[in-house]
């Protein structure tokens, strides 16, 4: 993730310059070299999105048998955890977008420390 987020800023870094050419195919050349890093990029998110919905729906799944299977526990004890799984799932299918953020921030500082 962190070398297209790394591709993604170098060919941002180079838009001026292939502006100011005027150069139609140096042009288009840039737009397909940002298509194809946004598109490994969101192949990435997307597979984080599924594995993380995978992994979610069965601490979903083992939670729901462990609750039960247990003999004291009524429908409004179980639809309680199940509530708060919910709260708890929808909360975390963030985690893929704000794992690309914090990569994309990292990239930017070294890049002005590096221009200091």
């Amino acid at each position: 993730m962190a070398v297209l987020q790394k591709n993604y800023h170098d060919d941002y870094e180079n838009l001026f310059g292939v502006f100011a050419k005027k150069d139609r195919k140096e042009v288009k050349n840039f737009y397909s070299s940002i298509e194809k890093v946004k598109f490994k990029i969101g192949i990435w998110n997307a597979a984080n999105f599924s594995i993380m919905r995978l992994v979610l729906l069965f601490i979903f799944v083992v939670v729901l048998f462990i609750a039960i299977d247990m003999n004291e526990f009524t429908t409004g004890n179980i639809y309680a955890i199940v509530a708060y799984l919910w709260t708890f799932m929808s909360s975390v299918e963030y985690l893929p977008e704000l794992m690309e953020s914090r990569v994309a921030i990292r990239d930017i500082s070294h890049r002005i420390k590096a221009n200091e």
